[in-house]
């Protein structure tokens, strides 16, 4: 009588169709879970360009004050919100400071500090002389606000705003139609060249400096 063949002992997950079928299961679970942890950081954070020179996607703009050795930002009140975080970035996205805090009303800060009650997620660091600089503010409810600009651009107690930087006085920046589209109103209310753009204190029509960046 002959013997019987032995019965392989080999559990399932050394045997090659069911390893390979099991494989192929854990490798769609985490595409979908990608995919959907992708959807939902979309829904989260604030799209913002991060091409080297190309349009940035705030949703309005910011005004940014070179007030002694202080670079003070300002929100008009068109752009008002609830500020959670803050970044100062380079022409990549890569920050030279950032802070972060609970969602607190702010209409001006000075750039380089920690506005109270928010914690720096990056220490202020200067950026190199003539840097692009990207100032951007995320707000609760609405898109971000921003500027692009250069160090040099700054002009003493004026706010330098827009695609096209346009000097405004500090209170004429605070009521300015700048809102909707980034782009700033270069007129003043009666439709008159502006000087320096809508405000009281405006230094004379020829004083005025716009300074035209890259993208």
């Amino acid at each position: 009588m002959q013997p019987s063949p032995p019965t392989s002992a080999e559990p399932w997950w050394h045997r090659r169709s069911p390893s390979l079928g099991v494989f192929v299961g854990v490798l769609v679970v985490l595409a979908v879970a990608s995919l959907v942890l992708g959807a939902r950081v979309v829904d989260v954070l604030p799209e913002v360009g991060k091409d080297q020179l190309g349009d940035d996607r705030w949703s309005d703009p910011l005004g940014v004050e070179l007030n002694g050795q202080f670079q003070i930002a300002h929100l008009p009140d068109c752009a008002a919100g609830s500020v959670t975080r803050i970044a100062l970035w380079d022409s990549r996205s890569e920050p030279y400071w950032e802070v972060a805090g609970p969602a607190v009303p702010l209409e001006a800060f000075v750039v380089g500090a920690a506005p109270e009650g928010f914690t720096e997620v990056v220490k202020f660091r200067a950026p190199p002389e003539g840097a692009l600089l990207r100032l951007v503010v995320f707000r609760r409810v609405g898109g971000p606000a921003g500027i692009r600009y250069r160090n040099d651009d700054l002009r003493s107690q004026r706010v330098m705003s827009g695609s096209t930087l346009t000097a405004y006085t500090v209170e004429g920046f605070k009521t300015a139609a700048v809102c909707g589209d980034g782009e700033t109103d270069n007129t003043t209310p009666d439709g008159a060249p502006a000087g320096d753009v809508g405000g009281v204190g405006g230094a004379p029509a020829d004083a005025t400096t716009t300074t035209s960046l890259p993208g």
